[in-house]
């Protein structure tokens, strides 16, 4: 049996018995394929070569030795016509099935909206006849060939921007999703000032359950300094400690310069302190030392950090630093998400994909971080150690928070492919991760407005002693 690199797959002839566009666009790709010395399996030739009878059982072969499946479309029709729709949901099926790990499909397309494709084709590259001709579409496809190539060759599975599984093997993927590196992500993306104001309203009740714990166990100690440490505009720690009669200062400290400027001129309250702190420069405990030093404070009572840690490239050591600063018998409360606890019900693939998709992006955090706050309180010297949830859910809330929710937790997955795209627009992997992320959000955007669906999410909060 023959093996191929690439299997194109295309509609030879209309219900006229005419040769379609398709077919010619399919030849020309055959042809330049074969100047690449790129193996790849053209129906209209490699069957005659073949010399097979049975054509379904060529087509088989095909598709279980290809790499890479090259579906060419100028009509919808031509995609979901009996052949080519096996051709296509075969080899997709065994990438789910984990026949394929490395496999990819490839849409190569004109005049079909990449939101139109049929479902299981929106989260694969899509490349535009009319913007990339034949040569680069070759190109691109050879250099996706190499890295599947490079990937077995060094007995890892390739791991390309637009993989996917679904289902139960969603656990595999987010098990591989530890950050790092450091985050890409900025406070200062657009409509990010709005989602952290509601991220602040959505996790009020998250963060009370480890404050009822500190003021149960006697941690609240008169004239205290709280430390917010990735305060971002502020919202938290106004609204958790702003207004508690025990607290006398709230510093509030931010890798982001003009994010602490915004929050000075949002805050009016004479407890709060902002400052712009890096809490992994190599010099950052001098830095912080000497902000203590200019606001004349000794120690650090209470330690507040809200998803920040899973921007780190280091947690620990950031943790280890901070204690440090933190007064004897001093408490830190951590918050954290982690991407494992979303739910949803009844159609979970989109969201599925949506998450899986998030986790390849160019710096994207660690959103797996809510399981390893234990584990990182412990490794950085901290005791007593307790480990709270809350759950967040679209039952019994309005048409407003529902579209709240969506907003915390999905809106800004799609500023890390934009972000990647606008470094160089003519990267067309990055164009296209950064558009079907935008279409499949809005697609998700409408489940939470319907009455049957249901979805959840967890908090995870960790309250420790030093």
């Amino acid at each position: 049996m023959e093996n191929f690199d690439i299997f194109i797959s295309f509609k030879n002839t209309d219900s006229n018995g005419r040769q379609t566009e398709d077919s010619r666009i399919a030849e020309m790709l055959y042809k330049e394929f074969c100047s690449r010395n790129i193996s790849a399996f053209y129906s209209n030739i490699t069957l005659l070569k073949l010399g097979e009878s049975v054509y379904k059982r060529s087509i088989d072969n095909a598709l279980d030795t290809a790499k890479i499946l090259v579906l060419i479309g100028t009509d919808l029709e031509c995609i979901e016509s009996r052949w080519i729709k096996y051709e296509w949901e075969s080899f997709h099926t065994d990438i789910l099935n984990g026949v394929k790990t490395d496999g990819e499909i490839i849409t190569y397309t004109r005049n079909i909206n990449s939101h139109s494709l049929p479902r299981a084709l929106r989260s694969y590259q899509n490349c535009s006849i009319t913007d990339m001709d034949v040569s680069s579409f070759c190109a691109f496809a050879e250099n996706v060939l190499n890295r599947i190539n490079a990937s077995r060759q060094a007995g890892v599975p390739a791991q390309d921007s637009s993989s996917r599984q679904e289902g139960p093997a969603n656990a595999s993927v987010l098990l591989k999703a530890g950050s790092h590196h450091k985050s890409v992500y900025s406070s200062s993306y657009s409509n990010e000032i709005s989602r952290l104001k509601i991220q602040a309203f959505n996790s009020s009740s998250s963060d009370q359950i480890a404050l009822d714990h500190i003021r149960d166990h006697g941690g609240f100690r008169e004239h205290s300094v709280i430390l917010d440490a990735g305060c971002a505009y502020g919202y938290v720690a106004e609204d958790r400690f702003g207004h508690a009669d025990w607290a006398d200062k709230i510093l509030c400290i931010d890798n982001n310069e003009s994010v602490i400027e915004k929050a000075r001129q949002m805050h009016t309250n004479p407890k709060m302190i902002f400052e712009a702190a890096d809490l992994e420069s190599e010099d950052f405990s001098e830095q912080f030392q000497n902000i203590l030093d200019r606001h004349g404070i000794e120690k650090i009572d209470i330690i507040f950090s809200a998803l920040t840690l899973h921007h780190l490239k280091n947690p620990n050591k950031v943790l280890r630093k901070l204690r440090r600063f933190l007064a004897e018998n001093g408490r830190i409360i951590l918050r954290g998400s982690d991407d494992g606890s979303k739910l949803c019900y009844p159609d979970h693939d989109l969201m599925t994909q949506i998450i899986q998709k998030s986790l390849t992006a160019e710096g994207v955090s660690d959103r797996l971080n809510g399981r390893k706050l234990y584990t990182q309180l412990a490794d950085s010297g901290y005791r007593n150690i307790r480990i709270f949830s809350n759950m967040k859910d679209l039952s019994s809330i309005d048409y407003d928070d529902r579209e709240g929710l969506f907003k915390e937790s999905f809106a800004y997955r799609s500023d890390y492919f934009r972000k990647a795209y606008e470094k160089d627009p003519s990267d067309m992997r990055r164009r296209n991760d950064y558009e079907w992320m935008l279409a499949a959000l809005e697609l998700f955007e409408q489940q939470f407005y319907e009455r049957n669906f249901w979805y959840c999410e967890y908090d995870y909060i960790a309250v420790a002693e030093k």
